[in-house]
């Protein structure tokens, strides 16, 4: 019995000694991180039988276990992956911000000071100090651009290193749980024992490992754990270690990748990375840094290249027309650096491509990718959206442009393959580019080279304003020819009204004699009350006019002689008019117009004008000369259109009707009659509303009196003669190209009578073309020629309002004295405020100030997110702590309660010493 109880205080006593030593581990270990309490599992030995009962034998230790809740232990992982991601990107971001929207290290200071001493050289266009002024901030200006770029590299080469660092750590931390699985597989051996200070590293490991890159965790068995990347890539498998390393981009160098070793072909998985300080980076540096130096580089594009192409247009204090401002934003090294090829691209690396800006009011703030496929098929494809923006096929022949989004992406030469991909950057580096070019403060081209004028003879009120130069090149970068001569402007122009409702715009070369540009800008039409655009203003759009054999008064047309119907002898044929696709894959579309036979011009313009994209005006032109011997009697009669011109009255005296009394002398001469004729249509309501109107003079050439004859509308003139018949009566007609015709008198009631077509001048706008069917029109000529249609763009544009009058002329001529003009340097001033982003809705200034609010948006956002996944992993860690934490206390409690235990078992012990002593002695 003795040792029986002696037996069962000293199982007692090593239990409560186990107990003291694992609350003397916690105690000791309160503060090691990730240590979770221990806890001593106690169990009582198998009884021993006596007779019908059973006798307890004692205590033994079952286990000691840790304190852990699994479940929070992931939850914890999760949490700190967030909080580590939205921690280190509110971190960067805040950088970010305060960098652009503090006044003294962001642009829109810069800008404003720019502007304002523009505004104040706009002022006193002669001031050399003022000009001197401009040409010292736009140098600060460029230094601001500069300077932020400076900073945002120093931002990204820190996010680089922090990068680098944080791989490093991975790997070591890798390294670390892999090291420690082996140790708990030996550990825990055959018996499956829990070494827990060992499982506890392990959780440690794994969770800081959370803090740089989001991870998940999977039992292998054996005590060991695998540990994977959120997108399901292994990091740990058992005793096996997956390295990472950082190595820089195949499709950018400029960027860093994130790849697991695989010798010479690292596998990268940079996308695949979330979660943790590694996460937010990534993701910082993807998003925001891109969006800083693109949102910024765009900036400086539009800017350098809108005000470089103003300026281009405007003449400084030598009458020069200015050069670039700014700098060059397609200059070639530019150009082509704005191209990375992809450094698996195969060899040889022979390959030239530049990115020039064509459209810097269209261009994005994206990154692009060019692939090439089989067939020589190529891709553009926006990484900012993910769309195919084009594509399109090689030929082969070098240079090859293609053009999207306000860029021309130029193939210059090489041995393009199957599998290169090239990455277009194409503002990244803008800001760092920007420079200010000018150097001379008299080469600041502050006046337009443009002056126009009223005539001083004009009678109606019509103001032409001042004008402005739209564009010095064509659409395809060539000079136009208005302003190609230094000095000059050629042709000058002239705007003569032949109604007050209509006018044309002549070469205005010699002034004695102004005509038609090719192509003629003939029979505008003029809205008072207005203010009247004169110049087509669409860089893009062409012209076309009939000139085909059966066009006017064709070679062999003869009058016809005593009634019967007359007719233009226009043909039916088929217009074809097709727009061109603007999107790739995309076909064109046509649409066919068919004309009637004897159809007038200005039939044929009103169908054209049912045509999306096409504007035809009609017009019909007509010369009444060698006017031979006419009687001035009856049966004189000359009719147009139905509208008899020579007015008779009864004379009684003599018993026939004769000329018009009004008229002084019935024997007029030629010059004397086409004035009267010219009076007589003139003032014919009929005719006048059918916008027909005469001008009597003589032909500069020939010196010949004549008659022209204008219809505004393009109806077909069709004019008689009836006249004495044997004599030499007889009148010429014609179209003033094709030979003219006479009409000849047939005597009393037989009329000699021929019809003449009118012509059509039709503008298509950018992208559509005209063809017909015969390809060489009767109307139109050979449609097929090459320069068939022909640009309308001069590259001016100017306006007139008011009222003018029927012979009202203006001028526009070259500006030889801009000294104090200073209309370009208001127009460059203007720039401050006007649309030259987002489709005309966005300044400079409005750009930049959508890039800070977009980045601070994101950095208010961001610090939000920050500040909620702490509070969601402070809740998480008190919760782990709650149950795995020591407690001090407690264990304090626990220290008395265990002393106490193995007090009460020591003292078991020493009763049965005494008992043990007793039974000796009684025997």
């Amino acid at each position: 019995m003795t040792s029986q109880l002696l037996g069962v205080s000293v199982t007692g006593l090593r239990v409560a000694q186990s107990n003291l030593s694992i609350t003397g581990h916690n105690i000791a270990s309160a503060d090691v991180e990730g240590y979770s309490r221990q806890i001593v599992n106690s169990e009582t030995n198998n009884a021993t039988p006596i007779g019908n009962s059973f006798i307890g034998n004692g205590v033994n230790v079952a286990s000691i276990e840790r304190v852990a809740n699994q479940f929070i232990i992931e939850q914890m992982r999760v949490d700190t992956s967030l909080f580590k991601d939205l921690d280190i990107y509110n971190e960067n971001i805040s950088q970010l911000d305060r960098l652009l929207s503090d006044p003294a290290t962001g642009l829109s200071g810069g800008l404003e000071t720019f502007f304002a001493a523009l505004q104040n050289g706009a002022d006193d266009p002669t001031s050399i100090p003022a000009r001197q002024l401009i040409l010292s901030e736009s140098e600060n200006l460029a230094d601001r651009f500069n300077t932020i770029y400076d900073r945002l590299e120093v931002i990204n080469d820190s996010v680089d290193d922090f990068i680098n660092s944080a791989v490093s750590q991975i790997n070591s931390l890798v390294d670390n749980i892999v090291q420690l699985n082996l140790r708990i597989a030996d550990a825990q051996g055959v018996d499956d024992a829990q070494p827990n200070d060992l499982l506890d590293q392990r959780d440690e490991a794994i969770r800081q490992l959370s803090e740089l890159v989001a991870v998940q965790t999977y039992d292998q068995g054996a005590g060991q754990v695998n540990v994977v990347l959120n997108s399901g890539q292994n990091l740990v498998i058992g005793t096996e270690a997956r390295h990472i390393n950082v190595v820089a981009s195949a499709s950018n160098s400029q960027r860093l990748d994130v790849a697991f070793e695989n010798g010479a072909n690292d596998i990268i998985i940079t996308d695949l990375i979330s979660g943790g300080e590694l996460g937010g980076l990534l993701r910082f540096q993807n998003t925001v840094m891109d969006q800083a130096y693109n949102e910024l580089g765009r900036i400086a594009i539009v800017m350098a290249d809108t005000f470089n192409e103003l300026h281009q247009q405007g003449i400084n204090l030598n009458n020069e027309f200015g050069g670039n401002f700014f700098y060059d934003v397609n200059e070639t090294t530019i150009a082509r650096n704005r191209v990375i090829g992809n450094s698996n691209n195969n060899l040889p690396n022979d390959r030239v491509l530049s990115l020039n800006i064509a459209d810097s009011s269209r261009i994005t703030a994206d990154d692009y990718e060019v692939t090439i496929e089989a067939g020589g098929l190529f891709r553009v494809t926006n990484l900012g959206t993910g769309e195919e923006v084009i594509s399109n096929v090689l030929t082969g022949a070098t240079p090859q442009t293609v053009e999207f989004d306000g860029f021309e992406l130029v193939f210059e030469r090489g041995s393009f393959q199957v599998g290169d991909s090239y990455t277009l950057l194409p503002s990244r580096s803008a800001s760092r580019d920007f420079s200010a070019k000018l150097l001379d403060a008299s080469s600041i081209a502050f006046g337009s080279p443009l002056v126009t004028d009223a005539s001083i003879g004009n009678v109606g009120n019509g103001d032409i304003n001042f004008g402005e130069v739209l564009s010095l090149d064509d659409v395809n970068g060539n000079s136009l020819p208005l302003f190609a001569t230094p000095g000059e402007m050629n042709p000058p122009l002239m705007v003569r009204f032949t109604t007050a409702n209509t006018y044309e715009i002549l070469d205005n070369s010699n002034p004695g004699n102004p005509v038609d540009l090719n192509p003629p800008i003939r029979n505008q039409r003029y809205i008072p009350g207005i203010s009247n655009n004169l110049f087509p203003s669409d860089p893009g759009e062409t012209a076309v006019q009939t000139n085909g054999s059966s066009i006017g008064l064709p070679l062999g047309r003869l009058p016809v002689v005593g009634g019967g119907a007359l007719t233009n002898g226009y043909p039916a044929e088929a217009i074809t008019i097709t727009q061109a696709s603007s999107q790739p894959g995309v076909p064109d579309t046509s649409l066919n117009v068919f004309t009637s036979i004897n159809a007038s011009a200005r039939e044929t313009a009103s169908l054209l004008n049912n045509v999306e994209g096409v504007s035809a005006t009609a017009s019909n032109y007509m010369e009444i000369t060698d006017v031979q011997n006419l009687s001035l009697t009856s049966p004189l009669q000359i009719n147009l259109n139905g509208e008899d011109l020579i007015e008779y009255e009864f004379d009684a005296g003599s018993g026939t009707f004769i000329l018009d009394p009004d008229v002084p002398d019935p024997t007029l001469s030629a010059d004397q009659f086409n004035d009267y004729l010219e009076d007589r249509i003139n003032n014919n309501a009929n005719l006048s509303a059918r916008g027909i109107y005469a001008v009597a003079g003589i032909d500069a050439t020939t010196g010949v009196s004549e008659l022209r004859i204008y219809s505004t509308e393009g109806d077909d003139f069709q004019i008689s003669l009836e006249a004495d018949a044997g004599g030499p009566d007889s009148l010429s007609v014609g179209d003033g190209s094709n030979p003219t015709v006479a009409l000849d008198g047939n005597g009393a009631g037989v009329t000699s009578a021929i019809a003449i077509g009118g012509s059509l001048d039709v503008r298509l706008s950018d992208g559509i073309s005209l063809e017909t069917f015969p390809p060489n029109s009767l109307l139109f000529g050979d449609t097929q020629l090459p320069g068939f249609a022909t640009s309308t763009y001069l590259g001016i544009q100017a306006s007139i309002q008011g009222t003018p009058q029927a012979g009202d002329t203006f001028t526009l001529d070259f500006n030889s004295n801009a000294a104090s003009d200073n209309r370009n340097a208001l127009a460059l001033a203007g720039l401050q405020n006007q649309g030259n982003f987002d489709n005309g809705t966005a300044s400079y200034s409005d750009a930049y100030s959508s890039l800070v609010e977009a980045i601070g948006i994101d950095t208010a956002s961001s610090r939000v997110n920050r500040d909620a996944s702490e509070q969601v992993l402070q809740e998480t860690t008190r919760l782990r702590d709650s149950v795995s934490a020591v407690n001090l206390d407690e264990e304090a409690a626990n220290l008395i309660k265990y002393e106490q235990m193995f007090s009460a078992n020591a003292q078991v012990i020493s009763v049965a010493r005494e008992l043990f002593d007793q039974l000796l002695n009684s025997l």
